[in-house]
């Protein structure tokens, strides 16, 4: 019979296996005036304001249209909505540990493959329903047949009903990455109502019911989404942190509005439409002058180059040697950023800070600079001028198509004919899954906090399925001690860099401005927790 571990919320976080985002040296706040700082996270932090200088309502600008709300389907912008709407078993805290939020506590078996969550009783949805067990396991199916990563650490494992309030997962084998896997922003684990779950169609879930801090009121397409304070959240009880922690609500409503041009958002940020906005180079001597205006540098996405490993000249690994070889990651970053502190040179498919997974393991093979390498590979690949399609868009305001066209001119240079295909960015994840519809596609990335959140590692994203990159990832999840897990980290870091499901080009910093009356904002990989915010009027 298999023992049992009972892990408290607060011994969650003594294990050294899920303390997988070290902290940094400046956690992404500043309290003077036209400061600068780095880090994962941020919060802004000012003198409180007093309780009857509150102010009800926040309006918060969104650089993209909102396709979805669907937490479970949602990507990119729709995220800053939907982890305010919804919430799952855990989330990350401010160094990307899985902290619990809607489970209470977990058991794992000695062997590693059964996992038991016990739920927290007494937290209702927004309509008024208590989550219960059922709720979570319609929830939690659904998920990881929508998620690739989900899929990809679960396999063909299902989430079962123990209890009204406890959850089962058994594992065909041992995985030390489910509770990273439950707690990402993107694709998010949320716990939704069975009904709600059951009822969805192809398209998403059409309402948008969770048990967070506020609660959807109204989405009026391309122009803003209106949420209102839930009365009858029922928070934690533990610190506030990154994502997790107590969530005390002093809004009664946010307005989320979609505002694509960075102009138009900017100005209203001046003219005081909204107290939080993102800089660009251009608009930054604008506000470093003012005084009730805070600064705040965040360590926010990776850029990737990724092969179509089933495309007619990247399924063979010469090629993507020869692009791995002419690529200068400084011009290619600083094309993207526009500027040297907004970017940092990295080998490592994990961030420094990250200190149980990052490794220089492969790192001879990064930034090499090196087109008469680059010429010399293709003339054994046997290179004979085929078109290579680069797919790219100017969404997202224009970083992907600033590092695309960067990356166009390097191989351009060694002799290799391309091509742009620029698409809006839906259309964009819909050719980025047909293996007939791209060769090259070079993008930002979230942060991920282990290695198996990697998606270029994944057969279904860019087609990378080789057996010993699959091996790798298993013995990866599978290792336990901090040595074991080292060893593991650095095999497949270093066979990655000769395999080159992708190349690795650097860690970029984002740009916000803070007035002084709005405190308490937290974000997490640029996402924000508008819990604990506080508006002066």
């Amino acid at each position: 019979m298999n023992k049992f571990y009972r892990h408290s919320v607060l011994s969650l976080l003594i294990v050294a296996l899920f303390a997988v985002y070290g902290c940094s040296s400046d956690n992404g706040s500043n309290g003077a005036a036209s400061g600068t700082s780095s880090g994962a996270s941020g919060a802004s932090q000012a003198a409180e304001p007093a309780a009857d200088n509150l102010a009800t309502e926040l309006r918060f600008p969104l650089a993209q249209q909102v396709p979805t709300l669907d937490p479970h389907l949602a990507l990119n912008t729709n995220v800053y909505v939907t982890l305010n709407i919804f919430e799952g078993l855990f989330a990350f805290d401010e160094n990307f540990n899985p902290v619990p939020m809607l489970a209470e506590s977990y058991d794992l078996s000695e062997d590693g493959k059964t996992y038991t969550f016990h739920l927290r009783q007494g937290v209702k949805f927004h309509n008024g329903k208590e989550m219960k067990a059922e709720d979570v396991v319609a929830s939690l199916n659904r998920w990881k047949t929508l998620t690739g990563r989900a899929q990809a650490s679960l396999g063909d494992s299902e989430f079962t009903i123990k209890d009204d309030y406890t959850v089962e997962l058994a594992l065909a084998e041992p995985r030390n990455d489910i509770l990273s896997q439950l707690s990402h922003v993107l694709n998010n684990a949320a716990i939704l109502p069975k009904e709600v779950v059951e009822a969805a169609g192809a398209d998403g879930v059409t309402e948008y019911i969770g048990t967070g801090p506020f609660k959807f009121v109204e989405w009026k397409q391309d122009q803003y989404v209106h949420l209102a304070k839930f009365d009858d959240y029922r928070s934690v009880d533990a610190a506030p942190s990154g994502l997790s922690g107590k969530k005390e609500v002093f809004l009664q409503d946010v307005i989320f509005d979609i505002v694509p041009d960075s102009a138009t958002r900017f100005a209203s940020f001046l003219a005081g439409t909204y107290d939080y906005v993102d800089l660009t180079l251009d608009n930054l001597p604008q506000v470093q002058g003012l005084s009730d205006v805070t600064v705040d540098k965040i360590l926010g996405s990776d850029i990737n180059l990724v092969f179509n490993k089933k495309s007619p000249l990247f399924s063979n690994v010469k090629y993507r040697e020869a692009v791995a070889a002419v690529l200068d990651d400084d011009e290619i970053l600083l094309g993207t950023v526009s500027s040297p502190d907004l970017y940092r040179l990295n080998p490592s498919y994990m961030y420094p800070e990250n200190t149980t997974w990052y490794s220089e393991a492969g790192q001879d093979n990064y930034n090499q600079k090196n087109p008469d390498k680059a010429k010399q590979l293709l003339q054994e690949a046997g290179y004979n001028g085929e078109e290579v399609t680069l797919l790219t868009t100017k969404e997202l305001g224009g970083s992907f198509y600033n590092a695309t066209i960067v990356v166009q001119k390097e191989l351009e240079a060694i002799g290799v004919k391309t091509k742009l295909d620029i698409t809006d960015f839906a259309t964009l994840l819909k050719k980025r899954a047909d293996p007939n519809a791209w060769d090259i596609y070079v993008g930002l990335f979230t942060m991920p906090s282990t290695p198996s959140q990697l998606l270029y590692l994944n057969p279904t994203y860019g087609f990378a399925d080789d057996a010993k990159l699959a091996e790798l990832n298993k013995a990866l999840t599978a290792a336990v001690t901090p040595e074991e897990i080292k060893a593991a980290n650095d095999a497949l870091q270093q066979y990655e860099w000769e395999y080159l499901a992708a190349v690795k080009i650097g860690d970029t910093y984002s740009q916000r401005a803070t007035r002084s009356k709005l405190t308490g904002l937290v974000t997490l990989a640029g996402y924000p927790n508008l819990a604990n915010v506080k508006l002066s009027k």
